[in-house]
């Protein structure tokens, strides 16, 4: 039957609710956006456009030991696994839609496209450091162009994806070297890369001074400017998001997502190697590039970059069959993964209003060391809150709305039997 014939308040949906979900999904989102809050947080009180010059200058003792372990262990790891989830959760609806026999592309091409719709409003209203509007993009490519590879070749395209910015480093960095039999071309290329770099330095510094002062208007101006820095970058971070995808849904299609109790050992394997090769990486990774600017193509820094993206791929997939191994003694973490849209929006929301002018106004008033006891406390806080909310309703505010656009009509919130004990009330 076609979408629009499917019963008003029914869960058996491509994009149904609880009964229809899978706890270690929910419990690696939950995982994920904890991590994702770990390395956000640092951008929620530096300007974004600082991202290519890494270590915030002037840390020490403690401060510099906790920046280096979150950069080793989270950055980079926990946006791939998220992207992974998405890649996976893609498989998983494409699947129940056929087998309700729903007309899944138009379905789900709508969905990423309020996905986007969300995005922008995240972007511009509330932080620049969005990720949804690039799942979206991301998401339409593989619709557009991947729908239809075979499980087969689909780990083959996230690999070619996943090198494909470290190509390009090395291009550059290898073209540049080239010319140091020329010093005056070498020079020269030098010197512009330098002057980009100090008109950036500029630029950051006037951006922290918007954040720390200015008003909530002037802030939708610089993240303006912060989205249009990070878009002209895109050939760096899109192919390897849209890369985990297509990692994600081959875990998913090829079964080891679908059934993991049928491949106990693929991920007792995954987590011995994720962990003891993707942790030394990264830690090397961070060591070339912690005080570098990724803005100069050099050598170490394209050797640093490939060192960065292979730790990630490792760690996350590591870090992915711990959590899957140990989903059922992390089960509290599901209800925070299945409001992941809602938990994601609200770090953004309550987190910019703590540090920014327009708000509480606590610019440069946090020191580094603090960062991971702030972001442990409020996710205490989400993981409470997420768990009362959808003891009461069946979805997450976000993840209403997204539900309910997607289908062109409003969607039951409440449980049946909650509808059912209130005078009055029927299911939609």
């Amino acid at each position: 039957m076609s979408s629009s014939a499917l019963p008003h308040g029914s869960t058996s949906t491509p994009f149904g609710p609880a009964a229809d979900r899978l706890l270690h999904l929910d419990v690696l989102r939950g995982f994920a956006l904890l991590g994702i809050l770990f390395v956000n947080f640092e951008w929620f009180t530096r300007p974004l456009q600082a991202i290519v010059f890494g270590a915030e200058p002037g840390l020490e003792g403690v401060d510099r030991v906790v920046d280096f372990t979150i950069k080793t262990l989270a950055e980079g790891k926990f946006y791939a696994l998220f992207s992974m989830l998405f890649g996976a959760g893609f498989a998983l609806m494409a699947s129940r839609a056929l087998a309700h026999d729903t007309a899944f592309r138009g379905l789900y091409f709508r969905r990423l496209l309020l996905l986007a719709l969300f995005g922008v409003a995240h972007l511009l209203l509330i932080w620049a450091g969005d990720i949804l509007l690039v799942y979206a993009l991301c998401g339409m490519l593989m619709l557009l162009v991947f729908s239809r590879t075979p499980v087969t070749r689909l780990w083959k395209w996230a690999i070619a994806l996943l090198a494909l910015p470290s190509l390009l480093a090395w291009a550059g960095a290898l073209s540049i070297a080239a010319t140091r039999g020329n010093p005056e071309l070498y020079a020269s290329i030098m010197q512009g890369f330098a002057d980009d770099q100090a008109l950036l330095r500029e630029q950051i510094a006037a951006a922290a001074i918007i954040h720390a002062e200015g008003s909530w208007l002037a802030n939708v101006g610089q993240r303006l400017r912060d989205a249009g820095f990070l878009f002209t970058n895109a050939l760096f971070w899109i192919p390897p998001i849209l890369g985990y995808f297509l990692l994600g849904r081959w875990l998913l299609e090829s079964g080891r997502l679908s059934q993991p109790s049928a491949h106990e050992a693929f991920f007792r394997g995954w987590r011995l190697r994720g962990l003891l090769l993707g942790l030394p990486l990264s830690a090397a990774a961070v060591t070339l590039m912690w005080n570098g600017s990724q803005m100069t193509p050099t050598l170490p820094m394209a050797a640093g970059l490939s060192l960065m993206i292979t730790g990630a791929v490792l760690l996350s997939l590591g870090y992915l069959a711990t959590v899957v191994l140990a989903a059922e003694r992390l089960r509290l973490l599901a209800p925070v993964g299945r409001m992941a849209l809602t938990n994601y929006l609200c770090q953004s929301l309550v987190w910019t209003w703590v540090f920014y002018g327009h708000g509480a106004a606590l610019w440069g008033e946090v020191p580094r060391w603090s960062h991971p006891l702030l972001v442990l406390g409020f996710f205490a806080l989400q993981i409470a809150f997420s768990h009362w909310w959808l003891a009461r309703f069946r979805f997450g505010p976000a993840e209403w709305l997204w539900r309910s656009l997607t289908y062109g009509r409003r969607q039951p919130m409440r449980h049946p039997r909650d509808c059912a004990a209130m005078p009055g009330t029927h299911r939609d």
